[in-house]
């Protein structure tokens, strides 16, 4: 998974210009849903750096 997003990071332009038109689209969502593995990821790499007490404070977000 490193090895792709290094050859999307490093090639971007070529990689934009070697999809096909017909499959824009999908491959657009499969990045999608990609980024928000990473997204989950990297929050729950943040989450095991916190102090347990840290995890246990209510958000203050939806209150």
């Amino acid at each position: 998974m490193l090895d792709a997003c290094a050859v999307v990071v490093r090639d971007r332009g070529r990689v934009l210009d070697s999809v096909p038109a017909h499959c824009r689209g999908p491959l657009a969502e499969l990045a999608e849903g990609y980024g928000e593995v990473w997204a989950l990821l990297a929050q729950e790499l943040r989450e095991r750096d916190l102090p347990e007490t840290d995890l246990a404070q209510p958000s203050s977000l939806g209150a």
